[in-house]
């Protein structure tokens, strides 16, 4: 099973190849990957702060409670005037080995409009290879729109997209470094007896003792 480690790097991978200012923050008792994003869209400057976090399990309690801190992170890193010249975008997501029906039911509802700016949720289930968020059109200009859901599906991939990126980053990594073959069976070396007097060596039958140059 995909582990959260590598879904967050996944997602960062993501933002650094978008743009992305990436950073990592935070966010209650968990440790978020941020990612922030300044863009054009017509005469708008708009701010993007994508942020996701790995937790065991997620339920619509801590979905809210993560979504409002992450809210807070990204005002305060704001470009322009909040609602004139700047409008304000947060994506805010976490990530688990499940998903309750309460947090998928939350994070697949229709965000509410907000002044200058919209948070939508996002939750992961690993487990089950789903995700839960709303990607869909509002009234909010069909251009926001547009930047809005296209920023989402980008940053937080889908769960087995992102299981086939790791098979292949692991399979490229041992073609790089294939496993060492193993070493020869050398055969042990012969037994050597205890340390004694050699014994004489005699000719072969049917042959003379060699005689030495003084005739014995």
């Amino acid at each position: 099973m995909l582990t959260p480690e590598q879904y967050l790097g996944a997602m960062a991978e993501r933002i650094q190849r978008a743009g992305g200012r990436l950073d990592s923050v935070q966010i209650g008792p968990a440790t978020a990957v941020v990612g922030l994003f300044t863009e054009r869209v017509l005469l708008t400057t708009m701010n993007y702060c994508v942020i996701a976090a790995a937790v065991p399990e997620v339920s619509a309690a801590a979905l809210y409670d993560f979504t409002g801190r992450a809210t807070q992170h990204a005002r305060a890193n704001l470009t322009g005037t909040m609602g004139w010249t700047a409008g304000s975008v947060v994506l805010a997501g976490l990530v688990g080995g499940r998903v309750y029906p309460d947090a998928a039911q939350a994070a697949s509802a229709k965000s509410g409009n907000q002044f200058g700016g919209e948070t939508r949720m996002v939750a992961v289930d690993l487990s089950a290879g789903q995700l839960y968020a709303f990607v869909g059109g509002k009234i909010w200009g069909a251009a926001m729109q547009g930047s809005v859901n296209a920023k989402l599906t980008y940053c937080f991939p889908q769960p087995a997209e992102v299981y086939q990126q790791v098979q292949w980053q692991q399979a490229q990594q041992q073609l790089q470094h294939p496993m060492p073959a193993p070493a020869p069976q050398v055969p042990p070396p012969p037994y050597v007896g205890p340390a004694g007097p050699r014994p004489p060596v005699y000719p072969p039958p049917g042959h003379a003792p060699q005689q030495g140059p003084y005739g014995y």
